[in-house]
Parts: C-alpha cells; sequence; structure tokens
C-alpha cells in the first residue's frame, strides 16, 4: 500500500494571533502552522539575508542589461564571470540562506544553532560577496583570494550551523536527506571553487591539467547539488502547504533523491574521466529524477484542497519542466554536438529556468507571509484597528506578466547563445532584466523600506544563541 501524506498543519485562529489586548508595538505571535512555529528565529535573521538576496536580483537585473553583449560574445569574459557569481551567491544564495534559517524551523520542528553567530555571519557573507564580485569583474588575483576565502568561510559556517541544527531533527524521511545531501554539496562546492581560485592564482599549479574538469565538478556541485536538492526537498514541505493537499502518495520522494544523487556522481565522473557514455548515463538519470519529480507535483495537485492553482506555484512546477529540459538537452548535447556554446547556453537554462525561476516563485509566498506576521500578526482579531488580509500585500495576478516575460526571456537567451545569434541574446538579456526588476520592485513594495529598518532592530526577548 502507498504511503499517504497527512493534511499539512493548519493554524487555529485562537492559537495564531495574540489576544487583542496585547500592545500594539509587541512581536507578532507565533503561528501554529505555515512558515512560522514558535521555535522560529528572530525575524531580522532570515529578513537580512531575504533583503540582501532581493537587492541582489535587482542589481543583476541591471548588470545584466550591460553586459548582454560582453554575454553574447564570451560568456567566460571576468565581466560575466562576476554577473553569474552575483546571481548564484549574490540573489540565490542569499535568498535561499535566509528562507533556510526559517523554515527549517517548520520542516525538521527544531530551532537554529548558534543565532548569534548566524547574525554576525551575515556581515561576514556580505563582505565577502563585495568584495569578491568587484575582484571578479576586473579580475584582480589578491582580491579574489582574500575574498574567496572570506566567502568559503561564511558559506561554510552557514552550512554548519544548519546540520548541526537539524541532526537534533526527530523528523525522518527524505525531506532530512535531500536539505542534509544538499549543504553538504554546497561545503564541496566551494571547495572546488577554492581550488579553481588557487590554481588561477598559480599557487596550485599541478591542477592546471584539469582545470576543466574541476570547473565542471564546481558548477554540478553547485546548480545540480546544492540548489537541485534544496529546493525539491523543501518542496516536499510547500508544496502541499501552500496548495492545502493530503492523501497523496509519497513514495516518488525516495526515488527522486536517488536518482538525482546517481546522476551528480555520474556527471562528474564522465567529466574527469571523459567517458561519454557516463555523462549521456548522468543526464538521463538526472532527467528521470525529474520527470519523476514532476509526477509526484501532479498527485499533489490533484489531491489538493484550494480550488486553484496560484501563479507561484504554476511556475514551481514550470521550473522542474525546464530541469528536465536542461537535462534532455544535456543528453543530446553529451551524445552528438560536444560543442562548447551549446553547453553554455544548457547551463544557463538551467540555472536561470530550473534555479532562479523556482526561488522566484517560492519568494512570491514566502515574502508576504513573514512580512505580514511580523507587522499586522499581532493586530489580527482586534476590532480597534484594520488588518489588511496577506493577499492584499500582494496581490499574486501581478506575478503573471513577471513569469511570463522572464520564461520568455530565458527561452530566447538560450537558444540564440546555443546558435551565436548576438542580438537575439540581446534582447532575451533585456527580457530577463526588466522581467526581474519588476520581481523585485513588487517584492520590495510588499516589504516596505519605511518600516523595515525598525523591524530589523534586536527586540528584547528574541533568541541570540
Amino acid at each position: 500500500m502507498e504511503e499517504q501524506r497527512t493534511p499539512p498543519a493548519l493554524p487555529k485562529p485562537a492559537s495564531v494571533f495574540k489576544p487583542a489586548s496585547a500592545p500594539v508595538s509587541g512581536r507578532a505571535a507565533p503561528t501554529a502552522g505555515g512558515i512560522r512555529t514558535n521555535q522560529s528565529p528572530p525575524f531580522t535573521l532570515p529578513m537580512r539575508y531575504m533583503i540582501l538576496g532581493i537587492l541582489c536580483f535587482g542589481l543583476f537585473a541591471v548588470d545584466l542589461a550591460v553586459q548582454s553583449g560582453a554575454l553574447a560574445q564570451d560568456p567566460t569574459q571576468p565581466a560575466v564571470v562576476a554577473l553569474t557569481h552575483l546571481l548564484t551567491l549574490g540573489a540565490l544564495l542569499a535568498f535561499v540562506m535566509g528562507a533556510v534559517y526559517q523554515l527549517a524551523t517548520v520542516a525538521f520542528l527544531i530551532p537554529v544553532a548558534v543565532v548569534r553567530l548566524a547574525r554576525w555571519n551575515f556581515w561576514l557573507y556580505l563582505l565577502s560577496l563585495a568584495g569578491l564580485w568587484w575582484s571578479m569583474q576586473t579580475w584582480f588575483g589578491p582580491g579574489l583570494l582574500v575574498f574567496g576565502s572570506a566567502m568559503a568561510l561564511a558559506v561554510y559556517v552557514y552550512c554548519g550551523i544548519i546540520l548541526v541544527s537539524i541532526a537534533k531533527t526527530a523528523v525522518r524521511g527524505p525531506i532530512v536527506w535531500f536539505v542534509a545531501s544538499a549543504h553538504s554539496y554546497l561545503a564541496l562546492a566551494v571547495t572546488a571553487g577554492i581550488f579553481l581560485v588557487l590554481t588561477d592564482a598559480g599557487v596550485t599549479n599541478g591542477l592546471n591539467d584539469v582545470m576543466n574538469p574541476l570547473l565542471a565538478t564546481h558548477i554540478t556541485l553547485a546548480a545540480g547539488g546544492f540548489f537541485t536538492f534544496l529546493l525539491m526537498g523543501f518542496s516536499i514541505k510547500l508544496l502541499p502547504m501552500f496548495t492545502l493537499s493530503h492523501g497523496y502518495p509519497t513514495w516518488r520522494e525516495k526515488w527522486t533523491f536517488f536518482l538525482l544523487h546517481a546522476a551528480v556522481w555520474m556527471i562528474i565522473a564522465g567529466a574527469w574521466s571523459g567517458a561519454a557514455p557516463l555523462l549521456w548515463f548522468g543526464a538521463l538519470v538526472g532527467a528521470l529524477g525529474f520527470a519523476n519529480h514532476l509526477a509526484y507535483a501532479a498527485a499533489i495537485i490533484k489531491h489538493r484542497m484550494r480550488k486553484t492553482v496560484e501563479p507561484p506555484i504554476r511556475f514551481v512546477i514550470t521550473a522542474a519542466a525546464a530541469g528536465f529540459a536542461g537535462l534532455l538537452a544535456l543528453l543530446v548535447e553529451a551524445a552528438t554536438w560536444r560543442d562548447m556554446a551549446a553547453l553554455e547556453s544548457i547551463i544557463l537554462f538551467y540555472i536561470w529556468g530550473c534555479v532562479t525561476l523556482t526561488v522566484m516563485a517560492y519568494t512570491y509566498k514566502i515574502i508576504p507571509f513573514l512580512v505580514w506576521s511580523e507587522r499586522y500578526g499581532h493586530r489580527a482579531g482586534s476590532n480597534k484597528v484594520k488588518v489588511p488580509m496577506m493577499a492584499d500585500l500582494l496581490p499574486l495576478r501581478y506575478s503573471r506578466p513577471v513569469f511570463w516575460g522572464y520564461s520568455a526571456g530565458v527561452i530566447i537567451t538560450s537558444f540564440c547563445l546555443a546558435g551565436q545569434f548576438a542580438w537575439g541574446v540581446m534582447a532575451g538579456c533585456l527580457l530577463v532584466s526588466l522581467s526581474i526588476l519588476s520581481f523585485s520592485a513588487e517584492i520590495w513594495y510588499v516589504i516596505d523600506p519605511r518600516k523595515v529598518a525598525g523591524e530589523l532592530r534586536p527586540r528584547v526577548g528574541d533568541r541570540t544563541s
């Protein structure tokens, strides 16, 4: 008999909000369900990372418009490498770090270990991100070494905090496997990145002959390991939560987990050995993992209680379909052309179309919930103050043009990059830039910079360790 998922926990009105007599200046009461719990970290911890991520999304959009010509000519130029890391380290990783600090307490029913260290680590991360981005722009060797090392330390500290935190959970099953594997892959990806920087700086000259396999390992561990495993792992929690689904079969989660692990290591083995069949089987097994995940998502949608599927959730599934398509394209490319331009376009399509689109889609759900809980949760239930509905903060219909414009831009850019059609690449990049700027503006409107400064100050009673 298939294992069935129990209904998602829904907050009861009496347990969600403070009594009407609670002072207006107090913190929002933790919710019994959703994405906040009694063990959630202080609002300041996840929100600082998320705000940095949104700001980097906007900066990436501007820089992408500026660098679109360089991307069309040669994606390996320093300015384009810096642009790529502004997206992966600045926008995606920063936002994901904040989201994980928040969601881990919900998924695993544990507090974040050493909150104080996580807070201080934010400033190390911010400083190293700024320095590393500038050093990559100019390809300044000493800067790459100093700020690259600082970034590695910040990421290692983050991985350690999360792994130590989830080690204490009583929760068992695939979601723990996915999240633990993701952070292990992130640490390995950073280690590979360190060797790339050291080799480029002439410190580890013995690795000069294996720079291409090392770069392939870095990309595979980061995109295929960390981001893919993390986003799929939290989808186990978030897809049912946001669709109010229950009673769906869960056996596919385990198969997705093992298929994706096999795909990561087959692709890495193929890159190091030069054995084309390993690359083929790695891409094929990865595509099967995504197909299995899509079937799992379809089962969740089928068993939903919510009448309509909101646009962000639709595009979470679209992003998974893009991951499936990207791995099929990798299979075809490895088996036939072995063309560098085609390979670069596939990597771009996977990172933009699968990883970035998933993060953007979940952002439309996560940010309004956190902001509403902090700003208005303690007022709900009171007849003295009119409290907006969560949906009023950002009507999700506004996300449709963003998603459609972004998706069209990703497709245009990827195909034109593969065909080396420069004007098409530039047009696609412009469409992506405009879509991300719209996305960033909408999320920033929800955050509201007029209020956020006061909300980010630590408060009495906030857990610090």
